[in-house]
C-alpha cells in the first residue's frame, strides 16, 4: 500500500466519522484542535484506524499521534517490511598457519 493510500484511507475514515467532505481535511489537521475530536473520539479513530489496517496501537504511542499526518505516518511505519536483523554470526578468524619445525 502506498503512502498516499494510507493517508487516504485515514482521512476517509475521518470524514466518515465526523461527517464531513474527504478533501477538507488535509495531513496537518490536529485531531483535537482542528477537527474537534475529545480523548474518547480519538480512541475510537484509532480503533478503527487499527481495524482497517491490521494493526495495534500500543497506549504509549497515543501521545505522538496528535495530527492527520502523524497518523498517516505512524500507520505508514508500522506497515513498511521489516528488514530481517542482521545476524551476528561471529567472523571466522583466518587459520593461524603452523610453522612446520625444521628437523
Amino acid at each position: 500500500m502506498t503512502d498516499r493510500a494510507i493517508t487516504s484511507k485515514i482521512i476517509h475514515a475521518l470524514a466518515d466519522y465526523l461527517k464531513l467532505d474527504a478533501a477538507s481535511i488535509t495531513e496537518s489537521h490536529h485531531l483535537r484542535d482542528d477537527l474537534g475530536l475529545d480523548s474518547v473520539a480519538v480512541i475510537e479513530l484509532l480503533f478503527e484506524i487499527e481495524e482497517r489496517f491490521k494493526i495495534q496501537i500500543p497506549d504509549q504511542d497515543l501521545p505522538g499521534l496528535s495530527t492527520v499526518g502523524s497518523v498517516a505516518a505512524y500507520v505508514q511505519q508500522r506497515l513498511a517490511p521489516t528488514k530481517p536483523a542482521p545476524s551476528h554470526k561471529p567472523k571466522k578468524s583466518a587459520p593461524t598457519s603452523k610453522k612446520k619445525k625444521k628437523r
